[in-house]
């Protein structure tokens, strides 16, 4: 259990999905409450608790939050401004948790792969994209939204038609089934600074803090669905699943 003696000491909270994406259900411990920091109903704010090990995901990074349980009671989770990762619900309205209670923790385990694998699809359609010279600016990895966008500039002719828009299509299909092809490892470390890199063999290594699949093997059904420009940027719209 996390040392939590301190009401005014930043709690320690083991990231476990940073770990491993598959564990979705644990019992962890309360490591910091809004009752704690003198919030909660009397605060006007909505309760919280934050638990190590924590395996929720928060939503960032074009990824969404995770859903989930404490002791069977639904809760979403967030970041608040000290980096903890806290969950808030109403089944926690009410509620008598005190740092060091141990709770029982669950994450829907289907929606959890999902998100990996649209995260991990997209790590390597990025480096498809920067492959041919564009400049990655923004991206989702949301189910039924997922894209990456880049800088159009200087790429305008090679997507002036719809013909060229599905020759290039094609031609990212074809790089993405290569990649998959190989089955290559993913993996993440943390450096000393706690900064996590996330590394698919033989496509790239790059920072993240999102969920990710073990191995490419475990993708399927990954579409390249549609290239175009629009409002200022190259959009690639893409769709993955969990093996």
């Amino acid at each position: 259990m996390a040392d939590a003696s301190s009401a005014h000491a930043r709690p320690v909270q083991e990231q476990a999905y940073y770990g491993d994406t598959y564990i979705t259900d644990t019992e962890a411990y309360v490591v910091a409450s809004s009752g704690s920091v003198g919030e909660g109903d009397d605060g006007g704010t909505s309760p919280w608790i934050a638990v190590s090990p924590n395996i929720f995901h928060p939503q960032g990074g074009g990824q969404p939050s995770d859903e989930g349980t404490v002791d069977g009671g639904p809760v979403t989770p967030g970041r608040n401004d000290e980096g903890l990762v806290i969950l808030t619900g109403d089944a926690l309205s009410g509620s008598r948790l005190s740092i060091g209670d141990a709770v029982q923790c669950s994450v829907d385990a289907d929606k959890r792969r999902l998100h990996a694998a649209l995260h991990t699809a997209g790590h390597v359609l990025g480096a498809l994209g920067e492959a041919r010279g564009w400049r990655h600016s923004g991206h989702s990895h949301f189910p039924g939204q997922a894209r990456l966008d880049f800088d159009p500039e200087g790429h305008e002719d090679e997507l002036a038609t719809p013909e060229l828009r599905e020759a290039v299509r094609a031609e990212l299909q074809a790089g993405m089934d290569q990649a998959l092809a190989t089955r290559g490892a993913v993996t993440a470390s943390m450096d000393e600074n706690g900064h996590r890199t996330v590394t698919i063999e033989g496509v790239n290594a790059e920072p993240c803090g999102g969920t990710h699949v073990r191995s490419l093997a475990d993708l399927t059904n990954v579409r390249i669905l549609e290239v175009k420009i629009k409002r200022g940027a190259i959009k690639v719209r893409y769709e993955a699943e969990h093996a």
